[in-house]
């Protein structure tokens, strides 16, 4: 009977191991000084090299006027650079769909070499499903990191776009 309930406990695990668990969000809403506004959609994802990134998407409203939507992309520091001045190209199910270029938001004065950060507010915009995105991120090695944002990040993504704080 013991031995049963062992070798329960032993396949229930490798079953958790054996299919991930779903993408965990984290979607923060604040006021980072008087009259800025803020809504962060934050996830860990890895790249074709199981590289950890966090995906940082945030919208941010600056005296009730919106100064953009930036996805900052961060990798580990010391695995990887990325380029400073190269566009991210993102696509969906192997076709090209758009080429976001750096950009910095309003409170950003620079940026370490493990992070990218892009203006995605044009694609956002015009994204109209939940489907998985492809995000190649250039690296100074002249080489990509690709990133495979599920359905799932992509709706909340989405969501944040949608965001106003007047309604």
């Amino acid at each position: 009977m013991m031995l049963r309930r062992l070798i329960t406990l032993l396949l229930l695990l490798l079953s958790l191991t054996a299919y991930p668990l779903p993408v965990q969000a984290e979607t923060h809403l604040y006021q980072e000084k008087p009259g800025q506004v803020t809504l962060r959609s934050q996830q860990s994802l890895q790249d074709q090299a199981k590289r950890s990134w966090q995906t940082i998407l945030f919208k941010r409203y600056v005296d009730n006027q919106l100064e953009g939507i930036f996805l900052r992309l961060v990798g580990f520091p010391g695995q990887v650079e990325v380029a400073p001045e190269q566009p991210l190209q993102l696509s969906i199910a192997d076709q090209f769909l758009w080429q976001s270029q750096p950009a910095m938001d309003g409170t950003t004065l620079m940026l370490p070499e493990n992070v990218g950060q892009y203006n995605v507010q044009p694609l956002l915009e015009n994204l109209d499903s939940d489907t998985r995105l492809v995000l190649e991120i250039p690296l100074v090695s002249g080489l990509t990191a690709n990133i495979i944002a599920p359905p799932a990040v992509i709706h909340e993504w989405r969501e944040v776009t949608q965001f106003s704080p007047h309604s």
